[in-house]
């Protein structure tokens, strides 16, 4: 151990948690590259480095650490790193294992931090190692809620912004209805992109000039007012273009307009963070001394854990790599009446990122009015997983100006001796009703099929994957939205009766029956 002890002091410790925090940031990206509300991910971590590299040039003298705590916290956090990364590695999309493999970080990072330099250390890194848990992806229900009620604000501020200024629009949910025609505001001209953004912001700027609580509070508060202004700005701006030149034109406009209203929105952040907290504070001169402690064994051994731990799970999951699959496709009623595509924008598809996809409408012989989607993902990339499960009837037609009426829960759907579950519900729009049939449905191994679906015994699903080694699987979705029936039960009959002629099974027939984007 003494030739490691002759390496320059800080090499093995920033080998090891180098290699700690590039784990969890390759986790993290998983959203950072799909959701766009998550793209200022990629930037939080450099300001952390940024910050902990300032405060180390101030670092005070070191303070007693109590060794037996620190090494028990430590120990105990490390051993969780197991089952949490085999657990992400399943469940991607699940936010819950994200902030528990961020809070591990944090804790390990923080733990070696007061192991170093005591309390009065902790103190004085702290914030620059927390910052990273507003990179960490919002819980569904919190998200979810937080979108519907700024989509709901934001609609209302916008009508009465364009009636203020002359121009006729009336609200109908999250759809505003001009002379010209309707335009609806989805998940982007919510805000809450612009707001997580800010978020993150404020608390950088509360921290880089070592502002007072309240002056932190303040600027958080005033940054979600900003963020909010600067929104309905932009939503106000893109519907009178609407007015003016007809809905079809708000695509021209709508990233020039977003674009602008974000990087004010920012100017106006950065110059309340220079209002609020004054001049960035001089920094004191380090205080060149050993820290109080520094447990080379320590680091080597956690630094051994983190390679078993990384090799451990790619030896699990590749050992359980399934060898066949079982497939099922949507096979397109183009014989129907009226039948037609319905065109899937660019935003749609850079949206999704599917490997296939297609959407379409139809009437049936009762009168009934028919749309479906479905849409694939190739198995492999985790971040699929994400896009399968995150555009969910529940989140994107409330999104849309939908009132949800009823969630009828999981109903099994016998096709061709293969069940397959569907989520069924229903949503008001007006005097008309919408019932909906939505399936999310991953490949596993033939005859062993486990469908990951939003029920109650989901969790244990989740669980239940890892025990089975289920990585990467390819992903599908099949959405149909019927409308013409009096009740759920006249719609869950036709559902039952036409989806057996709408599903194929077998492996080779997907090409045929999902067109790529």
């Amino acid at each position: 151990m003494w030739q490691l002890e002759r390496l320059p002091r800080w090499t093995v410790a920033g080998a090891v948690f180098g290699g700690l925090w590039c784990m969890l940031i390759e986790r993290l990206a998983q959203y950072w590259v799909v959701e766009p509300e998550y793209s200022f991910g990629w930037l939080v971590p450099v300001l952390c480095g940024y910050l902990f590299w300032l405060r180390w040039g101030s670092r005070p003298a070191p303070g007693a650490p109590n060794v037996g705590l620190a090494r028990c916290a430590f120990w105990v956090t490390a051993l969780g790193l197991l089952p949490i990364w085999l657990i992400v590695q399943a469940n991607p999309d699940w936010s819950v294992v994200a902030w528990l493999l961020a809070g591990q970080t944090v804790i390990l990072s923080l733990c070696m931090i007061y192991w170093c330099g005591g309390t009065v250390w902790l103190r004085h890194f702290g914030f620059s190692i927390c910052l990273i848990l507003a990179a960490v992806p919002w819980p569904t229900f919190l998200e979810s809620g937080a979108v519907h009620a700024l989509t709901r604000l934001s609609t209302l501020v916008t009508a009465g912004g364009l009636n203020l200024l002359g121009i006729p629009a009336l609200q109908h949910g999250n759809v505003i209805e001009l002379r010209t025609g309707s335009v609806g505001l989805d998940e982007a001209c919510s805000g809450i992109r612009s707001l997580q953004a800010v978020l993150m912001l404020t608390l950088f700027l509360g921290e880089l000039y070592r502002s007072s609580f309240r002056r932190r509070y303040a600027l958080v508060v005033i940054g979600a007012v900003i963020a909010f202004v600067f929104n309905s700005v932009r939503t106000i701006c893109l519907t009178i273009v609407a007015a003016e030149q007809g809905s079809e034109s708000v695509a021209t406009w709508h990233d020039p307009i977003g674009y602008a209203a974000i990087t004010a929105c920012f100017l106006g952040v950065l110059a309340a963070g220079r209002l609020i907290s004054g001049r960035l504070a001089t920094l004191p001169a380090a205080i060149k001394t050993r820290p109080a402690h520094y447990p080379y064994r320590t680091l080597v051994g956690f630094g051994g854990w983190i390679l078993f731990v990384f090799v451990g799970t790619e030896i699990w999951y590749r050992a359980h790599a399934p060898v066949q699959t079982t497939k099922w496709s949507f096979s397109w009623p183009v014989h129907k009446a009226e039948f037609a595509d319905i065109p899937v924008t660019k935003a749609e598809a850079d949206a999704l990122l599917f490997d296939q996809g297609r959407g379409a409408v139809w009437t049936n012989g009762d009168g009934s009015h028919w749309v479906a989607y479905f849409f694939r993902w190739a198995e492999g990339p985790g971040w699929s997983r994400i896009l399968a499960r995150g555009h969910r009837p529940e989140v994107c037609f409330p999104a849309a100006g939908y009132k949800a009426d009823r969630d009828y829960g999981m109903i099994s759907v016998q096709v061709k001796g293969l069940s397959i579950p569907f989520h069924a519900l229903d949503f008001q729009d007006g005097e008309d009703k919408e019932y909906v049939f939505f399936c999310v449905w991953e490949d596993g191994l033939k005859g062993l099929q486990r469908p990951r679906s939003p029920d109650r015994w989901g969790q244990l699903t989740r669980l239940r994957s890892v025990l089975l080694g289920e990585r990467g699987l390819a992903q599908q979705t099949l959405e149909i939205v019927i409308s013409g029936y009096e009740n759920q039960a006249e719609a869950e009959t036709a559902f039952r009766r036409e989806i057996a002629n709408l599903i194929e099974i077998g492996p080779d027939n997907l090409v045929a029956a999902a067109s790529h984007r």
